[in-house]
């Protein structure tokens, strides 16, 4: 059963993973010029989206409650979101933003909102 508690975190790990190397990447590009801005952005918000649903997973394993599983969840995305930009300050070619945090912050919150939904609607406390 503790093994299960454990597994339970390995979807936000590889996130958080994800997004260490992706930041990690100098020159980091979609495509060009506004679509590559818009692309990146869109980006933002899925993945702190993810992390942030794959936090909650990790949280609901350890058997705490919904409203402490959406705090938390939604903690560790923006406290994540903070070290990215921080991060990218060490990179070539990058720079932390703190604009972007609140493009996460966007992420997080539609995350929480749809995870909220979703508990009300199935009765989990």
């Amino acid at each position: 059963m503790h093994s299960v508690r454990i597994i339970a975190w390995t979807p936000a790990c590889a996130i958080a993973i994800t997004i260490w190397l992706l930041s990690a990447t100098p020159d980091l590009a979609i495509t060009s010029g506004t679509l590559d801005t818009v692309l990146r952005k869109f980006a933002h918000v899925g993945v702190f989206a993810a992390l942030t649903v794959a936090c909650a997973w990790g949280f609901r394993a350890q058997r705490i409650g919904t409203h402490a599983t959406l705090i938390a969840a939604a903690g560790v995305a923006i406290a994540y979101a903070f070290v990215d930009e921080y991060h990218q300050t060490f990179v070539p070619t990058r720079h932390g933003a703190v604009s972007d945090v609140a493009i996460d912050a966007i992420g997080i919150a539609v995350a929480s909102i749809v995870l909220k939904m979703f508990y009300d609607r199935r009765g989990v406390a």
